[in-house]
């Protein structure tokens, strides 16, 4: 059958639309993605913090977890901090410290901080509040237990980060939760569980695919709070489902079994020495940006990569976890909600235009 010139041009208005749509986007409602169609993840190592969970977790030659760059292949990770871990990690150093122009030139989606031990210039946050800024992004910062002097610093480190970025009003307190039931063998050792507020958007992504109901391991985690002044100038509030900031939701949470414990001075600012209950370990709070995707900041406790013993963790003291599983359905959680309500990404001009493209073409066949 010999096809006709109406068809011919039909046919490849078509293909011009789609090549427009992918030359714009890669695929129609992806996230900003790198070259090679993969999200980008950054991990800080330029602040103390450690890579334990990116690769393989060990113990006496066994392998009890498979690293985060060999499972989420999906992903493209990139760090900063000092060039040696780029021979030992396999990924790319793209700064010594964070800078704005390293995120936006590596396609960065997600930013994780976890347990910084050493203070953030004003520069870097500045950096760090530009990029979240522009919207369709995603900042995962991760505290510790006020135990030690470590431990106190950590906090007060994130929360003078979050303080900065003048963006949320989630804190870091200055205590710990412990378990005396849910636990991997010590009260410190908190299992936690991905079990986010009915209310959260697209909460079906978080609990997906588990084996054991979400448990994580919280090793010796601290507990979210909240501020009503997003510097941190106003009062401090504990976080719960009927006290909360707007947009703000709890991803991962302690049993009813936990309790408040203080460590070091100083004294929490929301929560007592001895409560018990459940308590916020990861809490996200959308950031809604007019005119663009929002963004998101999540805060916690305990740190997906990194620490003494990250939430990445599959099996501690032989108590199976979800921890791989919680972590990269958190990512995927961020992902989607970045790109708003409609679940696509914000329309450009090369969109429009490409649209435009199309009836203009199929006119020309008649």
């Amino acid at each position: 059958m010999i096809k006709s010139n109406g068809d011919t041009m039909k046919k490849a208005a078509i293909i011009l639309a789609a090549v427009v749509l992918l030359s714009v986007f890669g695929v129609v409602g992806m996230p900003k993605v790198s070259a090679a169609g993969e999200v980008v993840i950054a991990v800080d190592l330029a602040h103390g913090e450690n890579p334990k969970g990116l690769t393989d977790v060990t113990y006496e030659n066994e392998t009890l977890t498979e690293g985060m760059l060999k499972v989420l292949t999906d992903y493209t990770f990139v760090y900063f901090g000092d060039s040696k871990y780029e021979a030992d990690l396999g990924i790319k150093n793209i700064g010594d410290k964070i800078t704005y122009e390293a995120l936006k030139e590596n396609n960065v989606t997600i930013l994780i901080i976890g347990q910084p031990r050493s203070p953030f210039y004003p520069e870097e946050v500045e950096a760090i509040k530009k990029w979240l800024e522009e919207g369709g992004h995603a900042l995962w910062i991760a505290g510790d237990s006020d135990y030690g002097t470590s431990g106190v610093n950590t906090i007060n480190f994130v929360d003078s980060v979050l303080n900065q970025l003048n963006m949320t009003n989630l804190r870091l307190d200055q205590a710990s939760v412990e378990d005396p039931v849910s636990n991997a063998g010590a009260p410190y050792r908190v299992v936690a569980y991905a079990d986010p507020w009915g209310d959260t958007p697209k909460r079906d992504i978080i609990v997906q695919g588990f084996e054991h109901d979400g448990a994580v391991l919280a090793h010796g985690p601290g507990v979210v709070a909240w501020v009503d002044g997003v510097d941190g100038s106003g009062d401090w509030h504990k976080l719960t489902p009927e006290e909360k900031p707007e947009n703000t939701y709890v991803l991962i949470r302690s049993t009813g079994d936990s309790v408040i414990k203080e460590n070091e001075d100083p004294a929490a600012n929301a929560y007592t020495a001895g409560e018990q209950g459940e308590f916020p370990i990861a809490a996200a709070q959308i950031i809604e940006l007019e005119g663009k995707n929002p963004s998101v900041i999540i805060v916690s406790g305990e740190t997906p990569i990194g620490g003494y013993e990250p939430m990445w963790t599959s099996v501690y003291y032989q108590k199976p976890l979800d921890g791989p599983k919680v972590v990269s359905n958190i990512f995927k959680w961020s992902v989607e909600i970045t790109k708003g309500e409609s679940g696509k990404s914000t329309c450009g001009p090369a969109f429009l235009v490409g649209l435009a493209v199309v009836p203009l073409l199929l006119r020309r066949r008649k």
